[in-house]
């Protein structure tokens, strides 16, 4: 029988508050679902408050937003949820698009079985995810298989690229999360994407990820430009 101890000093676990990691992943949620809003300000002394977590946790969760993408520290306004103006957004995808239509013109012969099934159990387990609303699980089961793709492709320079510039667009990714319909193209183009290299189609995978990859920019799009509307 295995038996934990505790030493005296420490506090119970329902007053050490939340470990920054439970923090970070309830803001992530947060925005993910649009609780948060872009440019909204994440006020610490309001998080501290709500989660009982500490300062240095609240400042860590803070930290893994920012390296994520997901959040940004502004001069004298805190940390806020990312946003981007129109022209960055294009600019941004612009980057994408090139990259990740390179990445997939090296597909031109057709992949290994082990890869196969590699991405076909992500694209499962994201399917799974989206279907059951775990959107914390769908972020991180979707860049799990763009990266595990694009690692693929045999030029790790090119896929650090891509992996850079999709952490960079997370805030506008993400905001279609909540979107059944646009989730459920995403599936069935991600099991597409892995037909097309299982084939060694290179050209039909380009196409495919053009497509995959607009689409939620142009929700975001929307979505903002009828946000402003109002």
């Amino acid at each position: 029988m295995r038996i934990l101890y505790r030493m005296r000093s420490a506090k119970p676990l329902t007053e050490q508050g939340k470990s920054w990691d439970t923090v970070y992943r309830d803001l992530q949620r947060g925005i993910i679902s649009g609780q948060y809003r872009p440019r909204e300000r994440l006020v610490e002394d309001e998080i501290i408050a709500r989660t009982g977590a500490t300062r240095h946790a609240v400042r860590r969760a803070f930290d893994e937003l920012e390296r994520l993408g997901l959040a940004i520290r502004q001069p004298n306004k805190g940390v806020q949820v990312r946003d981007y103006s129109i022209a960055e957004i294009e600019e941004l995808y612009d980057i994408r698009e090139c990259l990740e239509m390179r990445a997939a013109s090296r597909f031109s012969r057709p992949a290994s079985e082990e890869l196969v099934a590699r991405l076909t159990d992500i694209a499962t387990r994201h399917r799974e995810a989206s279907r059951t609303q775990h959107f914390a699980d769908v972020f991180s089961l979707n860049n799990a298989f763009h990266e595990t793709l694009y690692r693929a492709a045999g030029n790790q320079q090119l896929a650090d690229a891509i992996i850079h510039y999709t952490f960079a667009t997370h805030p506008i990714r993400t905001r279609a999360f909540p979107n059944e319909e646009l989730r459920e193209i995403a599936i069935t183009e991600h099991f597409a994407m892995i037909e097309a290299i299982a084939r060694g189609e290179g050209v039909a995978l380009g196409e495919i990820i053009r497509t995959h990859i607009q689409r939620p920019k142009e929700f975001y799009l929307k979505a903002t430009y009828i946000q402003s509307a109002l």
